[in-house]
């Protein structure tokens, strides 16, 4: 399937293996970030979680689906010529497509629309440093985004306002910043992913590194995650009382006993995910920034 989208590159288009490589890369991130469990609230490979529209097959499919967009988000990237905000729309337009090839292969339920957005800035910012012969470490990547991403939260929200925008015709992460001033994954993106950098990546790396399974090192991160992010998938499901009152003390609790690293920390996740699944919470913000930490972790593997 060929697009003639202003000469972006599409799924079906050849890519190098430099770009092959750095996009499977992010496929397997998101693939592990719904293998992981117990990942409380989420779809994980032992349970659906908090949600009675897809399980981890769906998950996959969607992945699955999408990992070329990855690869074309990357190719915009090392082939990109001019201001790296000049980026973003590329990216946006590739975005698109895999929309619709996940809402394909997912029968139209939402899996990965933020993740797209999230790992497609990853995408896009290892393959514009990679084509520049830079190492693909963490803080270049996540500084790569912050350059395509300037400016976005001013473009895209700060004109919405209560009193003249009609909710109906906003998408939810609008509709939170409007109510809440809640600023989700383009917030997050615009300033480099912070609770990726400050708290996902290090909770991630101290567990590989004090011999924590690959498994219980990213349920670990997440928790991390969960209790510091402002998720607006949290807040749109739930709330925002749900959120600050429940998602994020009940993960610092846990954190504070040790997380994965000890059995009353593994005991408090265990019981986070019970009371997420009764009270229908999904931390699906967290999920996705879970699967940018990854990214950037296998990344900085490959140089």
């Amino acid at each position: 399937m060929k697009s003639n989208w202003r000469g972006v590159k599409t799924c079906c288009d050849a890519v190098s293996p430099k770009t092959q490589m750095i996009g499977d890369m992010l496929l397997l991130s998101l693939i592990l970030e719904a293998s992981c469990a117990p990942a409380p609230g989420l779809v994980d490979i032992a349970s659906p979680g908090a949600h009675g529209d897809m399980d981890y097959e769906t998950l996959m499919r969607s992945a699955v689906a999408i990992g070329p967009s990855l690869r074309a988000m990357c190719d915009a990237g090392m082939h990109h010529v001019g201001r790296p905000c000049d980026l973003l729309e590329k990216v946006r337009e590739i975005g698109l497509e895999a929309e619709a090839r996940m809402y394909q292969a997912t029968c139209g339920v939402n899996t990965h629309k933020g993740a797209i957005f999230s790992l497609g800035l990853v995408a896009a910012s290892a393959g514009y440093f990679s084509a520049r012969d830079k190492r693909l470490d963490p803080l270049g990547i996540t500084e790569g985004v912050k350059a395509i991403t300037c400016g976005i939260v001013a473009r895209d929200l700060m004109h919405l306002n209560k009193s003249s925008t009609d909710p109906d015709l906003l998408s939810h992460g609008e509709q939170i910043y409007v109510r809440h001033g809640l600023t989700g994954a383009r917030g997050e993106a615009e300033l480099g992913f912070p609770t990726v950098m400050n708290h996902g990546l290090p909770a991630l790396e101290k567990a590989v590194k004090n011999g924590l399974s690959l498994n219980d090192a990213m349920v670990h991160s997440l928790i991390a995650i969960m209790a510091h992010l402002d998720d607006t998938c949290v807040v749109h499901r739930s709330s925002l009382e749900i959120l600050e009152q429940v998602v994020k003390p009940g993960a610092k609790r846990a954190l504070a006993k040790g997380g994965m690293m000890t059995e009353h920390g593994r005991r408090d996740i265990l019981l986070l995910d019970k009371r997420f699944i009764s009270l229908g919470i999904s931390p699906g913000g967290s999920g996705d920034l879970l699967a940018v930490t990854l990214g950037l972790h296998l990344l900085s593997c490959l140089t």
